[in-house]
Protein backbone atom coordinates (compact mmCIF):
# COMPACT_ATOMS: atom_id res chain seq x y z
CA UNK A 1 0.00 0.00 0.00
CA UNK A 2 1.62 3.59 -0.94
CA UNK A 3 2.32 6.06 1.56
CA UNK A 4 -0.47 8.01 0.93
CA UNK A 5 -3.57 5.46 1.47
CA UNK A 6 -1.86 3.84 4.30
CA UNK A 7 -1.15 7.19 5.95
CA UNK A 8 -4.56 8.99 4.30
CA UNK A 9 -6.52 11.11 8.09
CA UNK A 10 -9.11 8.82 9.34
CA UNK A 11 -10.83 11.50 12.09
CA UNK A 12 -11.35 15.14 11.07
CA UNK A 13 -8.41 16.18 13.93
CA UNK A 14 -6.32 14.42 11.72
CA UNK A 15 -7.21 16.91 8.79
CA UNK A 16 -3.82 17.96 7.35
CA UNK A 17 -5.51 21.19 5.90
CA UNK A 18 -5.96 23.28 8.88
CA UNK A 19 -9.13 25.93 7.57
CA UNK A 20 -10.93 22.50 6.64
CA UNK A 21 -10.36 20.59 9.94
CA UNK A 22 -11.35 23.65 11.57
CA UNK A 23 -14.76 23.86 9.41
CA UNK A 24 -15.91 20.64 9.72
CA UNK A 25 -14.81 20.55 13.27
CA UNK A 26 -18.01 23.65 13.56
CA UNK A 27 -20.33 21.40 11.76
CA UNK A 28 -19.32 18.61 14.43
CA UNK A 29 -20.37 20.87 17.15
CA UNK A 30 -23.29 22.60 16.04
CA UNK A 31 -24.65 18.87 14.38
CA UNK A 32 -26.02 21.00 11.70
CA UNK A 33 -24.69 18.33 8.63
CA UNK A 34 -25.90 19.63 5.21
CA UNK A 35 -27.79 16.59 3.21
CA UNK A 36 -25.48 18.22 -0.02
CA UNK A 37 -21.61 19.63 0.23
CA UNK A 38 -19.76 20.71 -2.73
CA UNK A 39 -15.68 20.10 -1.80
CA UNK A 40 -13.58 22.51 -4.21
CA UNK A 41 -9.69 22.36 -4.32
CA UNK A 42 -7.06 21.41 -6.09
CA UNK A 43 -5.91 17.89 -6.88
CA UNK A 44 -4.53 15.91 -3.55
CA UNK A 45 -5.77 18.72 -1.39
CA UNK A 46 -7.62 15.86 0.61
CA UNK A 47 -11.20 15.66 -0.62
CA UNK A 48 -11.79 12.09 -1.09
CA UNK A 49 -10.09 11.62 2.16
CA UNK A 50 -12.27 14.22 3.60
CA UNK A 51 -15.94 12.86 1.74
CA UNK A 52 -14.85 9.39 3.63
CA UNK A 53 -14.61 10.86 6.89
CA UNK A 54 -17.75 12.66 7.15
CA UNK A 55 -19.94 9.33 5.76
CA UNK A 56 -18.34 7.53 8.75
CA UNK A 57 -19.61 10.44 11.04
CA UNK A 58 -23.05 10.62 10.05
CA UNK A 59 -23.10 6.37 10.47
CA UNK A 60 -20.97 5.92 13.53
CA UNK A 61 -23.20 4.52 16.12
CA UNK A 62 -21.80 7.16 18.29
CA UNK A 63 -24.04 10.09 16.83
CA UNK A 64 -27.09 8.00 16.29
CA UNK A 65 -29.93 10.50 17.60
CA UNK A 66 -27.68 13.26 18.35
CA UNK A 67 -28.51 16.52 16.93
CA UNK A 68 -25.94 18.64 18.42
CA UNK A 69 -21.95 17.84 19.50
CA UNK A 70 -21.20 14.56 17.10
CA UNK A 71 -18.43 13.08 18.11
CA UNK A 72 -15.15 11.51 15.81
CA UNK A 73 -16.17 8.44 14.16
CA UNK A 74 -15.33 5.80 16.38
CA UNK A 75 -13.03 3.06 14.36
CA UNK A 76 -14.79 0.09 16.18
CA UNK A 77 -18.64 -0.08 15.20
CA UNK A 78 -19.88 -2.25 12.49
CA UNK A 79 -20.42 1.02 10.76
CA UNK A 80 -16.92 2.69 10.58
CA UNK A 81 -15.62 -1.09 10.49
CA UNK A 82 -17.46 -1.81 6.96
CA UNK A 83 -16.67 1.67 5.59
CA UNK A 84 -12.88 1.10 6.69
CA UNK A 85 -12.25 -1.72 4.62
CA UNK A 86 -14.49 -0.56 2.01
CA UNK A 87 -17.47 -3.31 2.12
CA UNK A 88 -20.41 -1.07 2.45
CA UNK A 89 -23.04 -0.93 -0.11
CA UNK A 90 -24.28 2.04 1.67
CA UNK A 91 -21.34 4.82 0.58
CA UNK A 92 -20.99 4.79 -3.13
CA UNK A 93 -18.14 6.71 -5.01
CA UNK A 94 -18.62 7.35 -8.35
CA UNK A 95 -16.17 8.74 -10.98
CA UNK A 96 -17.70 11.35 -12.96
CA UNK A 97 -15.41 11.45 -15.30
CA UNK A 98 -16.23 8.06 -16.85
CA UNK A 99 -20.08 8.05 -15.62
CA UNK A 100 -20.84 11.57 -16.26
CA UNK A 101 -23.97 10.83 -19.14
CA UNK A 102 -27.36 11.57 -17.88
CA UNK A 103 -28.13 7.45 -18.06
CA UNK A 104 -25.77 7.00 -15.05
CA UNK A 105 -27.33 10.30 -13.29
CA UNK A 106 -30.62 8.52 -13.68
CA UNK A 107 -29.59 5.50 -12.57
CA UNK A 108 -28.66 6.90 -9.52
CA UNK A 109 -31.05 9.16 -9.00
CA UNK A 110 -34.21 5.79 -9.01
CA UNK A 111 -31.90 3.83 -6.47
CA UNK A 112 -30.98 6.76 -3.84
CA UNK A 113 -34.94 6.34 -2.87
CA UNK A 114 -34.28 2.92 -1.72
CA UNK A 115 -33.67 2.52 1.77
CA UNK A 116 -29.92 1.91 3.01
CA UNK A 117 -29.34 -1.80 3.20
CA UNK A 118 -26.91 -1.66 6.35
CA UNK A 119 -25.74 1.75 7.59
CA UNK A 120 -28.13 4.72 8.75
CA UNK A 121 -27.66 7.28 5.91
CA UNK A 122 -26.91 6.51 2.21
CA UNK A 123 -23.74 8.90 1.43
CA UNK A 124 -22.88 9.44 -2.65
CA UNK A 125 -19.60 10.58 -3.15
CA UNK A 126 -18.87 12.04 -6.43
CA UNK A 127 -15.65 13.00 -7.99
CA UNK A 128 -14.57 15.23 -10.36
CA UNK A 129 -18.11 15.85 -10.61
CA UNK A 130 -17.41 18.94 -13.54
CA UNK A 131 -17.51 16.25 -15.72
CA UNK A 132 -21.08 15.71 -15.49
CA UNK A 133 -23.24 15.96 -18.91
CA UNK A 134 -25.44 19.42 -18.99
CA UNK A 135 -28.35 16.54 -19.11
CA UNK A 136 -26.43 14.69 -16.18
CA UNK A 137 -26.58 18.20 -13.97
CA UNK A 138 -30.09 18.27 -14.89
CA UNK A 139 -31.40 14.84 -13.86
CA UNK A 140 -29.34 15.35 -10.89
CA UNK A 141 -30.54 18.81 -9.94
CA UNK A 142 -34.24 17.36 -8.88
CA UNK A 143 -33.04 14.94 -6.26
CA UNK A 144 -30.51 17.54 -4.42
CA UNK A 145 -33.43 19.74 -4.40
CA UNK A 146 -35.94 17.00 -2.43
CA UNK A 147 -33.40 14.72 -1.45
CA UNK A 148 -34.83 11.44 0.62
CA UNK A 149 -34.08 12.06 4.67
CA UNK A 150 -31.09 9.06 4.79
CA UNK A 151 -28.94 10.36 0.87
CA UNK A 152 -26.12 13.08 1.85
CA UNK A 153 -24.37 14.05 -1.52
CA UNK A 154 -20.75 14.89 -1.35
CA UNK A 155 -19.56 16.23 -4.97
CA UNK A 156 -15.92 17.05 -5.17
CA UNK A 157 -14.58 19.25 -8.05
CA UNK A 158 -11.07 20.92 -8.93
CA UNK A 159 -12.77 23.23 -11.57
CA UNK A 160 -15.86 24.64 -9.71
CA UNK A 161 -16.21 26.91 -12.63
CA UNK A 162 -17.64 24.25 -14.75
CA UNK A 163 -20.17 23.67 -12.15
CA UNK A 164 -23.74 25.18 -12.51
CA UNK A 165 -24.80 27.77 -10.38
CA UNK A 166 -28.05 25.67 -9.83
CA UNK A 167 -25.81 22.77 -8.51
CA UNK A 168 -23.87 24.80 -6.38
CA UNK A 169 -26.77 26.63 -4.84
CA UNK A 170 -28.01 23.81 -3.20
CA UNK A 171 -25.12 22.94 -1.69
CA UNK A 172 -23.10 23.89 1.48
CA UNK A 173 -19.49 24.36 0.01
CA UNK A 174 -16.14 23.55 1.65
CA UNK A 175 -12.55 25.42 -0.21
CA UNK A 176 -9.72 23.05 -0.17
CA UNK A 177 -6.85 25.24 -0.77
CA UNK A 178 -3.01 24.57 -2.36
CA UNK A 179 -1.32 23.30 1.32
CA UNK A 180 1.31 25.28 2.52
CA UNK A 181 5.03 23.50 3.25
CA UNK A 182 4.47 23.51 7.10
CA UNK A 183 1.03 21.41 6.15
CA UNK A 184 2.88 18.99 3.81
CA UNK A 185 5.37 18.50 6.07
CA UNK A 186 3.16 17.66 9.19
CA UNK A 187 1.61 15.57 6.68
CA UNK A 188 5.14 13.38 5.73
CA UNK A 189 5.61 13.63 9.45
CA UNK A 190 3.16 10.40 9.60
CA UNK A 191 4.63 8.28 7.51
CA UNK A 192 8.50 9.20 8.41
CA UNK A 193 7.63 8.26 12.36
CA UNK A 194 5.39 5.30 10.63
CA UNK A 195 7.89 3.74 8.43
CA UNK A 196 11.39 4.95 10.57
CA UNK A 197 12.82 6.84 7.96
CA UNK A 198 15.84 9.27 9.02
CA UNK A 199 15.59 12.60 6.89
CA UNK A 200 16.60 15.91 8.30
CA UNK A 201 14.22 19.09 8.04
CA UNK A 202 15.58 20.86 4.38
CA UNK A 203 15.26 17.45 2.91
CA UNK A 204 11.53 17.42 3.95
CA UNK A 205 11.74 21.38 3.28
CA UNK A 206 13.03 20.30 -0.74
CA UNK A 207 10.16 17.38 -1.43
CA UNK A 208 7.55 19.84 0.19
CA UNK A 209 8.88 22.79 -2.34
CA UNK A 210 8.35 20.61 -4.92
CA UNK A 211 4.83 19.18 -4.50
CA UNK A 212 2.35 22.15 -5.83
CA UNK A 213 0.26 22.10 -2.24
CA UNK A 214 -0.72 18.41 -3.14
CA UNK A 215 -0.37 15.81 0.09
CA UNK A 216 -0.59 12.96 -2.52
CA UNK A 217 2.31 14.47 -4.36
CA UNK A 218 4.30 15.20 -1.12
CA UNK A 219 4.01 11.25 -0.08
CA UNK A 220 4.76 10.03 -3.29
CA UNK A 221 7.94 11.86 -3.42
CA UNK A 222 8.71 10.80 -0.43
CA UNK A 223 7.98 7.19 -1.20
CA UNK A 224 10.57 7.37 -4.08
CA UNK A 225 13.11 8.45 -2.31
CA UNK A 226 13.04 6.41 0.85
CA UNK A 227 13.24 3.06 -1.89
CA UNK A 228 17.15 4.01 -2.12
CA UNK A 229 17.51 4.54 1.22
CA UNK A 230 16.66 4.87 4.98
CA UNK A 231 18.59 8.19 5.89
CA UNK A 232 18.16 11.10 3.59
CA UNK A 233 19.11 14.74 3.08
CA UNK A 234 18.58 16.98 0.99
CA UNK A 235 21.11 16.52 -1.79
CA UNK A 236 20.02 13.27 -2.28
CA UNK A 237 16.15 14.10 -2.73
CA UNK A 238 18.12 16.71 -5.39
CA UNK A 239 19.51 14.04 -6.90
CA UNK A 240 16.86 11.41 -6.76
CA UNK A 241 13.86 13.28 -7.89
CA UNK A 242 15.81 15.13 -10.31
CA UNK A 243 14.71 18.94 -8.86
CA UNK A 244 16.27 21.74 -8.07
CA UNK A 245 17.06 23.46 -4.89
CA UNK A 246 16.31 27.22 -4.50
CA UNK A 247 20.48 28.30 -3.94
CA UNK A 248 20.32 27.72 -7.95
CA UNK A 249 16.92 28.97 -8.54
CA UNK A 250 18.53 32.11 -6.88
CA UNK A 251 22.23 31.88 -9.08
CA UNK A 252 20.27 30.97 -12.54
CA UNK A 253 17.61 34.29 -11.50
CA UNK A 254 20.70 36.57 -10.52
CA UNK A 255 22.99 36.01 -13.70
CA UNK A 256 19.54 36.82 -15.97
CA UNK A 257 19.48 39.91 -14.00
CA UNK A 258 22.63 40.92 -14.20
CA UNK A 259 23.21 40.00 -18.07
CA UNK A 260 25.37 37.05 -17.14
CA UNK A 261 24.15 34.97 -20.40
CA UNK A 262 27.53 32.96 -20.14
CA UNK A 263 26.51 31.98 -16.76
CA UNK A 264 23.06 30.96 -17.71
CA UNK A 265 24.28 28.60 -20.39
CA UNK A 266 26.69 26.97 -17.63
CA UNK A 267 23.79 26.32 -14.78
CA UNK A 268 21.80 24.99 -17.79
CA UNK A 269 24.46 22.75 -18.90
CA UNK A 270 25.04 21.21 -15.41
CA UNK A 271 21.04 21.02 -14.75
CA UNK A 272 20.85 18.99 -18.30
CA UNK A 273 23.56 16.56 -17.16
CA UNK A 274 21.87 16.12 -13.65
CA UNK A 275 18.13 14.85 -15.20
CA UNK A 276 16.42 18.30 -14.06
CA UNK A 277 12.56 17.97 -14.55
CA UNK A 278 11.52 20.95 -16.61
CA UNK A 279 8.01 21.55 -15.28
CA UNK A 280 9.18 21.57 -11.79
CA UNK A 281 12.00 23.98 -12.59
CA UNK A 282 9.95 26.09 -14.54
CA UNK A 283 7.68 26.22 -11.02
CA UNK A 284 10.42 27.15 -8.91
CA UNK A 285 11.38 29.68 -11.63
CA UNK A 286 8.25 31.44 -11.21
CA UNK A 287 7.59 31.08 -7.66
CA UNK A 288 10.84 33.10 -6.92
CA UNK A 289 10.27 35.30 -9.21
CA UNK A 290 6.99 36.03 -7.97
CA UNK A 291 8.36 36.37 -4.57
CA UNK A 292 10.87 38.98 -5.71
CA UNK A 293 8.11 40.96 -7.70
CA UNK A 294 5.48 41.06 -4.76
CA UNK A 295 8.63 42.08 -2.55
CA UNK A 296 10.34 44.71 -4.73
CA UNK A 297 6.45 46.00 -4.94
CA UNK A 298 6.56 46.19 -1.14
CA UNK A 299 9.62 48.19 -1.13
CA UNK A 300 8.97 50.50 -4.06
CA UNK A 301 11.79 49.54 -6.09
CA UNK A 302 11.94 48.48 -9.93
CA UNK A 303 10.24 45.48 -10.71
CA UNK A 304 11.16 45.78 -14.94
CA UNK A 305 13.22 42.86 -14.56
CA UNK A 306 10.72 40.51 -12.58
CA UNK A 307 7.76 41.43 -14.70
CA UNK A 308 9.39 40.66 -17.94
CA UNK A 309 10.87 37.38 -16.52
CA UNK A 310 7.28 35.87 -15.47
CA UNK A 311 6.26 37.03 -19.13
CA UNK A 312 9.14 35.15 -20.80
CA UNK A 313 8.91 32.16 -18.38
CA UNK A 314 5.14 31.67 -18.62
CA UNK A 315 5.16 31.84 -22.69
CA UNK A 316 8.64 29.06 -21.64
CA UNK A 317 6.43 26.98 -19.76
CA UNK A 318 3.53 26.35 -23.05
CA UNK A 319 6.88 25.65 -25.13
CA UNK A 320 8.19 22.84 -23.06
CA UNK A 321 5.37 20.38 -23.90
CA UNK A 322 6.62 20.46 -27.90
CA UNK A 323 9.87 20.50 -26.94
CA UNK A 324 12.51 17.38 -27.43
CA UNK A 325 14.61 19.14 -25.43
CA UNK A 326 12.36 20.42 -22.42
CA UNK A 327 15.21 22.65 -20.63
CA UNK A 328 15.61 25.15 -23.71
CA UNK A 329 12.83 27.00 -23.61
CA UNK A 330 13.65 27.82 -20.04
CA UNK A 331 17.35 28.40 -21.02
CA UNK A 332 15.79 31.10 -24.03
CA UNK A 333 13.50 33.15 -21.77
CA UNK A 334 16.40 33.71 -19.31
CA UNK A 335 18.63 34.78 -21.87
CA UNK A 336 15.94 36.89 -23.39
CA UNK A 337 16.52 39.15 -20.25
CA UNK A 338 20.27 38.47 -20.00
CA UNK A 339 21.09 39.96 -23.27
CA UNK A 340 18.49 42.63 -22.68
CA UNK A 341 20.50 45.86 -21.01
CA UNK A 342 17.53 47.82 -20.80
CA UNK A 343 18.31 50.67 -22.99
CA UNK A 344 19.21 48.67 -26.05
CA UNK A 345 23.20 49.24 -25.72
CA UNK A 346 25.80 46.66 -25.21
CA UNK A 347 29.25 48.37 -25.12
CA UNK A 348 31.54 45.54 -27.63
CA UNK A 349 34.76 44.56 -26.32
CA UNK A 350 37.89 44.69 -28.86
CA UNK A 351 37.61 41.80 -31.12
CA UNK A 352 40.66 40.34 -32.63
CA UNK A 353 40.43 39.14 -36.18
CA UNK A 354 39.70 35.23 -36.22
CA UNK A 355 42.85 33.17 -37.44
CA UNK A 356 43.35 30.81 -40.40
CA UNK A 357 45.12 27.82 -40.60
CA UNK A 358 46.88 27.82 -44.26
CA UNK A 359 49.65 25.42 -44.57
CA UNK A 360 50.48 24.90 -41.20
CA UNK A 361 51.36 28.96 -41.02
CA UNK A 362 48.60 30.78 -39.20
CA UNK A 363 46.89 33.95 -41.00
CA UNK A 364 45.04 36.91 -40.14
CA UNK A 365 41.54 37.54 -41.60
CA UNK A 366 40.99 41.60 -41.20
CA UNK A 367 39.46 42.29 -44.58
CA UNK A 368 35.88 43.12 -42.40
CA UNK A 369 37.29 44.23 -39.29
CA UNK A 370 39.02 47.53 -40.40
CA UNK A 371 35.48 49.12 -40.22
CA UNK A 372 35.03 47.56 -36.61
CA UNK A 373 38.37 49.24 -35.24
CA UNK A 374 37.84 52.13 -37.21
CA UNK A 375 38.51 55.63 -35.23
CA UNK A 376 35.65 57.87 -33.69
CA UNK A 377 36.65 60.50 -36.70
CA UNK A 378 36.29 57.94 -39.44
CA UNK A 379 32.95 56.76 -38.49
CA UNK A 380 32.01 60.54 -38.03
CA UNK A 381 32.76 60.92 -41.77
CA UNK A 382 31.39 57.79 -43.30
CA UNK A 383 28.19 58.71 -41.96
CA UNK A 384 27.74 62.48 -43.23
CA UNK A 385 28.93 61.03 -46.57
CA UNK A 386 26.00 58.18 -46.15
CA UNK A 387 23.60 60.92 -45.52
CA UNK A 388 24.38 62.87 -48.49
CA UNK A 389 24.11 59.41 -50.66
CA UNK A 390 20.11 57.80 -51.93
CA UNK A 391 21.99 54.50 -53.64
CA UNK A 392 22.17 51.35 -51.32
CA UNK A 393 25.47 51.69 -48.81
CA UNK A 394 26.43 48.48 -49.76
CA UNK A 395 26.04 45.95 -52.17
CA UNK A 396 24.10 42.96 -51.16
CA UNK A 397 26.99 40.83 -52.09
CA UNK A 398 29.33 42.40 -50.10
CA UNK A 399 26.94 42.10 -46.78
CA UNK A 400 26.88 38.29 -48.17
CA UNK A 401 30.55 37.86 -48.16
CA UNK A 402 31.15 39.52 -44.65
CA UNK A 403 28.22 38.28 -42.88
CA UNK A 404 30.07 35.36 -41.13
CA UNK A 405 32.30 38.38 -39.92
CA UNK A 406 30.01 40.14 -38.90
CA UNK A 407 27.89 36.57 -36.77
CA UNK A 408 31.75 36.46 -35.14
CA UNK A 409 32.13 40.37 -34.15
CA UNK A 410 28.63 39.70 -32.60
CA UNK A 411 29.55 36.90 -30.81
CA UNK A 412 32.00 38.62 -28.78
CA UNK A 413 29.59 40.32 -26.45
CA UNK A 414 26.13 39.03 -27.23
CA UNK A 415 26.62 34.95 -28.45
CA UNK A 416 23.06 34.09 -28.22
CA UNK A 417 21.19 37.41 -30.39
CA UNK A 418 24.34 36.18 -33.10
CA UNK A 419 23.34 32.84 -32.46
CA UNK A 420 19.79 33.20 -33.92
CA UNK A 421 21.28 35.42 -36.40
CA UNK A 422 22.86 32.41 -37.50
CA UNK A 423 19.73 31.07 -38.54
CA UNK A 424 18.97 33.85 -40.90
CA UNK A 425 20.24 35.20 -44.62
CA UNK A 426 20.55 38.95 -45.93
CA UNK A 427 18.97 38.76 -49.27
CA UNK A 428 18.15 42.19 -50.37
CA UNK A 429 19.34 45.85 -49.80
CA UNK A 430 17.27 48.70 -50.64
CA UNK A 431 18.47 52.33 -49.51
CA UNK A 432 19.37 52.22 -46.26
CA UNK A 433 17.13 49.16 -45.41
CA UNK A 434 18.67 45.31 -45.20
CA UNK A 435 15.86 42.53 -45.59
CA UNK A 436 16.35 39.31 -43.91
CA UNK A 437 15.08 35.77 -44.54
CA UNK A 438 14.18 34.27 -41.78
CA UNK A 439 13.11 30.70 -41.32
CA UNK A 440 9.97 30.89 -38.65
CA UNK A 441 7.72 33.39 -36.90
CA UNK A 442 9.45 32.67 -34.03
CA UNK A 443 12.88 34.29 -35.04
CA UNK A 444 11.26 37.07 -36.67
CA UNK A 445 9.61 37.86 -33.31
CA UNK A 446 12.93 37.52 -31.69
CA UNK A 447 14.98 39.31 -33.37
CA UNK A 448 12.14 42.44 -34.46
CA UNK A 449 11.81 43.34 -30.60
CA UNK A 450 12.49 46.72 -30.06
CA UNK A 451 15.92 46.25 -27.90
CA UNK A 452 17.34 43.71 -29.90
CA UNK A 453 16.83 45.15 -33.34
CA UNK A 454 18.59 48.21 -32.03
CA UNK A 455 21.25 46.40 -31.21
CA UNK A 456 21.74 44.75 -33.99
CA UNK A 457 21.36 47.84 -35.90
CA UNK A 458 24.35 49.43 -34.20
CA UNK A 459 26.42 46.35 -34.85
CA UNK A 460 25.44 46.98 -38.93
CA UNK A 461 26.37 50.82 -38.76
CA UNK A 462 29.49 50.03 -37.49
CA UNK A 463 30.61 47.81 -40.18
CA UNK A 464 27.99 49.39 -43.30
CA UNK A 465 27.17 52.36 -42.06
CA UNK A 466 23.76 53.87 -40.66
CA UNK A 467 21.28 50.93 -42.17
CA UNK A 468 17.74 49.31 -40.79
CA UNK A 469 16.72 45.71 -41.09
CA UNK A 470 13.24 43.95 -41.05
CA UNK A 471 12.42 40.32 -41.71
CA UNK A 472 10.86 37.78 -43.79
CA UNK A 473 9.84 34.31 -43.97
CA UNK A 474 11.74 32.70 -46.15
CA UNK A 475 12.97 28.84 -47.17
CA UNK A 476 14.29 26.81 -44.22
CA UNK A 477 17.57 27.32 -43.45
CA UNK A 478 20.15 30.29 -44.57
CA UNK A 479 21.50 30.29 -48.13
CA UNK A 480 24.95 30.24 -48.44
CA UNK A 481 27.06 32.29 -50.32
CA UNK A 482 29.79 31.75 -52.28
CA UNK A 483 32.66 33.46 -49.60
CA UNK A 484 31.56 30.94 -47.02
CA UNK A 485 33.68 28.48 -47.85
CA UNK A 486 36.59 30.39 -46.94
CA UNK A 487 35.59 30.71 -43.47
CA UNK A 488 34.96 26.64 -42.35
CA UNK A 489 38.28 26.84 -40.38
CA UNK A 490 38.10 30.08 -38.39
CA UNK A 491 38.28 29.74 -35.45
CA UNK A 492 35.93 30.95 -32.65
CA UNK A 493 36.49 33.93 -31.26
CA UNK A 494 35.88 32.70 -27.28
CA UNK A 495 34.36 29.88 -25.92
CA UNK A 496 30.61 31.64 -25.60
CA UNK A 497 30.34 30.92 -29.44
CA UNK A 498 30.49 27.24 -29.05
CA UNK A 499 28.33 27.43 -26.26
CA UNK A 500 26.02 29.39 -27.83
CA UNK A 501 25.87 27.52 -31.24
CA UNK A 502 24.47 24.26 -29.32
CA UNK A 503 21.90 26.08 -27.88
CA UNK A 504 21.03 27.66 -31.64
CA UNK A 505 21.34 24.56 -33.14
CA UNK A 506 18.36 23.24 -30.83
CA UNK A 507 16.55 26.45 -31.18
CA UNK A 508 16.48 25.70 -34.80
CA UNK A 509 14.97 22.00 -33.96
CA UNK A 510 12.20 23.46 -32.10
CA UNK A 511 11.17 26.42 -33.56
CA UNK A 512 12.53 26.49 -37.18
CA UNK A 513 10.44 24.22 -38.97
Amino acid sequence: MSFYQKYRPKKISELDLVSVRESLESTLKSGKVSHAYLFVGPRGSGKTSTARILAQVVNCERNQGKKDNLEEPCGKCPSCVSLANGSSVDVIEIDAASSGLVDDIRDLREKVRLAPVQLPKKVYIIDEVHMVSTAGFNALLKTLEEPPKHAIFILCTTEAQKVPETIMSRCARVNFTKASNKEIIGSLMKAVKGENIDIDEEALQEIAGATDGSFREGHKLLEQVAAYEKTIDAEMVLEVLGIVGRVSIKKLLDAAKNRESGKIVKIFGEMEKSGIKAQVLAASLLGEVKIALEDGLERGVSVADELKLIDELIEATDRIKVSPLPLLPLEIALLTLAIDDGGGRVTLPKVEAPARQVENKVEINTHSFESVIQTENVEVKSNVVVQNYDGPLVSIDRIKTEWMDFLNVMSGSCGSLAGLLRLVSPVDVKGKSLTLSVTSRFQQDMLEREVKKKLIEEQMSKIWGPMTFKCVLGEKGPARTEAEPQDINVEPVNNDVIEDKGIVDAAEKIFGS
